[in-house]
């Protein structure tokens, strides 16, 4: 009898155990019903400013043909997609996220809502309507962003023939670890002048009494090619911002420049003058002779200063006709752009030197520059004032032409002394020149031959042996000797892939490091740590060495 009910009541506690298994179950499948979800970051965007967009799909393996409408309004900058699972309290869920980077083409309202085939169903998730705004530069007049991008053009109504300068600016109060321009910059209606990158300042500065680093991501001077109405486009412009995170580094923030509407206007014809110049635009010339007497044999230096907001690159030359009484030598000393307070401005320095060829008092004419002024509209002319230079000492006898005139040349007086026998003209046969040099001149101009090419080939050597010995990516690698943290140790590497590659192992996707990396077997190391820093769990039977190891492969191959 006591083995009966031994037995009944093992049967029914098996019984109540099914049970509750059983009742868990239904529970847990009760609550794991597909879910597919929509989110954004704000329903509120601005032309040219980034926003994230995630398309969840919830406790709903085996999914395809994902797709958002109204997503053609939008330029996908990046895509990306996440799995994760969670249990709590008994109950599971798993979720797979996958995330778009987007920014607005254009202004207006859209509507955004995913559809995906569930189980040969089309699923579809709540829908959300989005306000696109224009793009504002002034921040004063809304409220202050952490990180914002200005385009500045000094002016947007200009004459054919003028410069303008373009500046875009950089403002964050993130700190950026480095940024650049997602789209490829080009002007088809303009002659563009690039700023060279070492030359873009950065300082601090305040924006409605909040501190930001400012950034002048990129500057150029522009010369139309054509007139009426150009347009400089709206480009995409990337800032990766640094994060606490270990395995990002940071993380990547996507803006657009403003597009700027330009009026090229043709200068007028009428009362345009012979001997324009082409200048258009502000110009002032300073002028200044260094003496106002000298010996003859002597010679004297007009120093001329041009400056103003013109295209001064067309300028090429100050004395067009020659200066009577003198030889001249006119030469550029050197040319200097610039933007101050958004406007261009320009300097170009010229060096005229005057050799006298007779003697006395000689008068010399002012010279005229004429140029179109912008702010009269009507031409007018730059004058470097006139001068009469005293020329004291006597002319050489022998400074005489066949008819025992004086001539006014010096150098004729000077060339009678001088027999110049290394180059004749053989004109027996039309098509050939010949050179005559003596054999100790030829013997010269070999050695000075042999000697620049040694020294090109040793350049080239040093350059080649300096590239080899890179000291910074070796005092890198040093220090791994000393670190025993793996967390210190993947930092070296990542310090090491960025110094010569300049790509980040915590801001980038392993596709776009592989991709970017030319070494292949490199490539394939670096990834090959990448998954092991990512999955340290199924890893135990690894340690420090390994890393160490793998680091001391990819350093051997690309010191």
């Amino acid at each position: 009898m006591t083995g009966k009910r031994m037995k009944v009541r093992i049967s029914f506690i098996l019984c109540l155990i099914t049970t509750l298994i059983l009742l868990t179950e239904g529970s847990v499948l009760a609550k794991k019903e597909a879910e597919f979800r929509l989110d954004i970051d704000s329903l509120n965007l601005e032309e040219g400013v980034s926003t994230n967009l995630v398309f969840s799909i919830i406790n709903a393996n085996g999914c395809k043909d994902l797709v958002i409408d109204g997503l053609d309004n939008f330029d996908v900058l990046s895509t990306s997609q996440s799995t994760s699972t969670r249990i709590i309290n008994g109950d599971t869920t798993s979720q797979i996220d996958v995330s778009y980077v987007l920014m607005p083409k254009k202004e207006g309202e859209f509507t955004l809502q995913g559809s995906i085939n569930y189980k040969g169903d089309i699923r579809k998730t709540n829908s959300l309507k989005v306000n696109v705004s224009k793009r504002n530069d002034d921040v004063h007049n809304e409220e202050v962003k952490d990180i914002f991008l200005k385009t500045l053009i000094s002016d947007d109504e200009i004459y054919f023939g003028q410069k303008i300068g373009l500046t875009y600016e950089l403002y964050s109060r993130y700190s950026i670890e480095s940024y650049g321009f997602a789209d490829q910059i080009g002007f088809d209606d303009f002659m563009v002048n690039e700023v060279a990158n070492d030359d873009l300042k950065g300082n601090y500065v305040y924006v409605d009494g909040n501190k930001y680093v400012k950034y002048e991501a990129k500057k150029m001077y522009l010369s139309p090619i054509k007139t009426g109405k150009v347009t400089i486009p709206s480009y995409k412009f990337q800032a990766n911002i640094a994060t606490s995170n270990f395995f990002d580094s940071s993380k990547p923030v996507y803006l657009g420049t403003t597009e700027k509407e330009i009026t090229i206007k043709p200068l007028p014809e009428e009362n345009k003058p012979d001997d324009f110049s082409g200048l258009v635009g502000d110009l002032k010339i300073e002028a200044e002779f260094n003496k106002d007497q000298l010996e003859y044999g002597d010679s004297l230096t007009l120093n001329v200063t041009a400056s103003g907001n013109c295209n001064l690159e067309i300028l090429d030359k100050i004395i067009k006709d020659g200066v009577r009484g003198f030889s001249v030598y006119e030469t550029v000393k050197g040319m200097d752009e610039s933007i101050e307070n958004n406007q261009y401005n320009a300097k170009k320095q010229f060096e005229v030197i005057l050799v006298p060829e007779k003697n006395g008092d000689i008068k010399i004419d002012p010279i005229y520059i004429s140029y179109f002024d912008t702010v009269s509209g009507t031409y007018k002319k730059a004058e470097i004032p006139g001068k009469t230079i005293t020329v004291t000492g006597e002319v050489p006898e022998n400074n005489q032409s066949d008819n025992g005139d004086k001539t006014d040349n010096k150098e004729y007086a000077t060339s009678q002394k001088i027999k110049i026998n290394q180059v004749s003209y053989n004109m027996t046969d039309k098509d050939y020149v010949t050179l005559k040099m003596s054999k100790k001149g030829l013997l010269i101009a070999f050695i000075i031959l042999i000697i620049l090419i040694l020294l090109a080939v040793l350049l080239i050597v040093l350059r080649a042996y300096a590239k080899k010995q890179d000291k910074e990516l070796k005092n890198m690698y040093k220090g791994l000797k000393n670190s025993d943290n793996e967390n210190d140790i993947y930092n070296i590497l990542n310090d090491m892939i960025k110094h010569h590659y300049n790509i980040s192992l915590k801001a980038n996707s392993k596709d776009f490091i592989r991709s970017s990396i030319e070494e292949h077997e490199v490539a394939d190391i670096v990834v090959e740590i990448i998954n092991y820093m990512e999955n340290k769990k199924d890893s135990s039977n690894r340690d420090n060495k390994y890393l160490k190891e793998k680091i001391k492969e990819i350093y051997n191959k690309i010191k």
